[in-house]
């Protein structure tokens, strides 16, 4: 029997495997587009769209910690998202209108609802799927756009089609998170401090001050695990070239032994387009080690689809609030140029998702207010370096 013990474990596995593909495998985007939403639910809509801000994806973490917020903000949303189920419980605790709406061949119905507002918050992700029909829609309704994107590719996509949106006289803003407001005002306000500026480190401590229990959301796990899966890029002369292996350094900060992981985020393509720097590197201070095995299967398709599952099915929603009141987050960015002048400045932040509901609605307001340009915008280059400041817990030191 123990001669056969190998044979059966394999084929055991191998069925697992199997069905989690089979299971995580995506569901086909519906052949036939729905029927078109009824004039009962258009009328629950503003009639007029002034002011009127709609939260698609807003039963998720994140979608749900900006709703909540949003009266601090003065802003009045209306919910929306495919799962009423998830949505209307939200809705009827915060006593906001709510609508459900797919975004698989969909677009007449997303256009619809969006001629009812003047801004959608784009909140659903991962952003590889979902901002194509999102932008689709807002371009034909003249609906700004603001979303949560990291994904590098989605920002290029959304750049490359910077006329078609100043066309459409709409702004069309990603990143307006933690991925990438605290990173790309401290940018621009660093970048500034010298002449020419050539090249762009940041760094970022996300367990500055740490607190249990303060982590990533089901959101944010599966938006990661679809960067991985794609080429890792940087910031080279100005052109996003292949990163391939991300580079590790180490180092001793404040009696604290640190690696450094150079990791793709976003701010190789907002940052660029908000100082101009053609050289731009983002490490994370990491914690232990990163598995290697992790890229490999995140770059395989069934793999991924089996992690996609597992998040789905044993990750948290999200970080618990205590842990969101503790934690600390610690960003240093550092400029140089070619005849050797330097700076540095550090941010010290709330935890990401808490600092994420507040600059997310901070943007929000500027565009209710008029503060908007057309086009393909980010953070820093409309609303300055000390937008960031404006969220409560930020503060910025030079070094």
């Amino acid at each position: 029997m123990m001669r056969y013990l190998p044979g059966l474990l394999l084929i055991a596995l191998a069925s697992v495997g199997i069905t989690l593909v089979l299971v995580s495998r995506p569901q086909p985007a519906p052949e036939h587009p729905p029927a078109p939403i009824s004039s009962a639910v258009l009328d629950r809509l503003p009639a007029r769209r002034a002011g009127q801000v709609l939260i698609y994806g807003a039963y998720g973490f994140t979608g749900a910690g900006i709703a909540r917020l949003a009266s601090e903000y003065g802003i009045t949303p209306v919910l929306a998202g495919r799962n009423e189920s998830k949505l209307r419980p939200l809705a009827e605790e915060l006593g906001y209108d709510y609508v459900v709406l797919s975004l698989e061949n969909n677009h007449d119905n997303l256009v619809k609802v969006l001629s009812r507002f003047e801004i959608v918050l784009h909140i659903a992700g991962p952003y590889t799927f979902t901002a194509g029909p999102m932008l689709n829609a807002a371009v034909e309704s003249g609906t700004h756009y603001l979303d949560l994107t990291g994904e590098n590719h989605v920002i290029q996509q959304q750049l490359d089609r910077d006329e078609e949106f100043r066309r459409a006289d709409i702004m069309v803003m990603p990143a307006v998170g933690y991925d990438v407001v605290p990173t790309d005002c401290l940018n621009v306000y660093v970048a500034a401090k010298i002449r020419r500026p050539t090249q762009l480190t940041v760094v970022l401590d996300g367990s500055f001050t740490d607190a249990a229990g303060a982590q990533a959301s089901r959101g944010t796990m599966k938006s990661a695990l679809e960067m991985l899966g794609r080429p890792l890029l940087k910031r080279e002369n100005g052109a996003m070239v292949p990163m391939g292996t991300p580079r590790l350094m180490h180092r001793s900060e404040a009696g604290r032994e640190q690696t450094l992981l150079q990791i793709p985020w976003a701010d190789m393509m907002t940052s660029y387009v908000s100082t101009g720097i053609p050289n731009i590197e983002v490490f994370q201070v990491q914690e232990g080690e990163l598995p290697e095995w992790l890229l490999r299967v995140a770059q395989n398709e069934a793999g991924r689809r089996i992690l996609s599952w597992l998040i789905d099915n044993f990750a948290p929603e999200g970080p618990p609030p205590g842990a969101q009141e503790q934690r600390q987050t610690r960003i240093v960015s550092t400029v140089s140029n070619d005849a050797g002048a330097t700076a540095s400045a550090a941010l010290i932040t709330p935890e990401a998702y808490l600092l994420t509901f507040h600059s997310t609605l901070i943007v929000a307001r500027r565009v209710i207010d008029g503060h908007w340009e057309p086009g393909f915008q980010t953070v820093g280059k409309v609303y300055g370096p000390d937008l960031v400041l404006e969220v409560p817990g930020v503060s910025r030191a030079d070094l």
